[in-house]
C-alpha cells in the first residue's frame, strides 16, 4: 500500500510540476550578433559562422537565453551576384542554442534571406527598360552591365531570428 501511496505521490507531483512549467512561444525573437566576417565572395557551404546571443530572452521573468550565448551556424547555401542587378546572397542554417536547464531552442531567421542580401535589381530594369525604348533589343545589354552587390557581413552586424517552435523550459 506505501508503494502505491508513493507512485501517486510522485505521478502528482510530476502533474504540478508539467503544469507550472513555463513555455518559450514560438517567435520570441532573439537578436543574433556575427562574431566574424562573412563575404559572398570567400562563404563556402558547410562553413561555420560563429554568434552570439545579443541580449537576455526572458519569460515571465526569468532568463531563459542569456546574452553571450554562443550560436553556430552553417552555411547552407552560397550564390554569388550576377547581371542585371542580381545581389549575391547567403543562406544559413541556425543550429539550436542552449537555453535555461540545457534546453535545445531551434532558431530561424526572422525574415528569411532579408538580412543577407540587398537588391540593386530595379536600377538594371530601368537601364534595360530605358535602352529598349531607346535603342531597341540592343539597349537590353545595358542591363548586363550593372552588377549585383556582394553580401559583406562584419563583426557586431545583427541577424533577427526567432524561436521555431513552442519550448516548455
Amino acid at each position: 500500500m506505501d508503494f502505491l501511496k508513493s507512485i501517486v505521490a510522485a505521478s502528482v507531483a510530476l502533474a504540478v510540476s508539467v503544469a507550472n512549467a513555463e513555455v518559450l512561444p514560438r517567435g520570441t525573437a532573439v537578436t543574433l550578433v556575427f562574431d566574424q566576417d562573412l563575404y559572398s565572395k570567400t562563404a563556402k557551404v558547410g562553413d561555420t559562422v560563429m554568434m552570439h546571443v545579443a541580449r537576455d530572452v526572458v519569460v515571465d521573468g526569468r532568463v531563459v537565453i542569456q546574452a553571450g550565448t554562443r550560436e553556430d551556424a552553417l552555411i547552407a547555401g552560397v550564390s554569388g551576384r550576377g547581371k542585371f542587378g542580381k545581389n549575391a546572397s547567403i543562406r544559413l542554417a541556425l543550429n539550436p542554442v542552449n537555453g535555461l536547464r540545457d534546453a535545445k531552442i531551434a532558431l530561424q531567421p526572422r525574415n528569411a534571406g532579408s538580412s543577407f542580401k540587398g537588391s540593386r535589381t530595379d536600377h538594371a530594369a530601368i537601364a534595360a527598360g530605358a535602352g529598349m525604348i531607346v535603342l531597341g533589343p540592343i539597349g537590353l545589354i545595358g542591363g548586363l552591365f550593372i552588377p549585383g552587390k556582394e553580401v559583406k557581413i562584419k563583426p557586431g552586424d545583427k541577424l533577427e531570428s526567432e524561436v521555431a517552435h513552442d519550448v516548455r523550459i
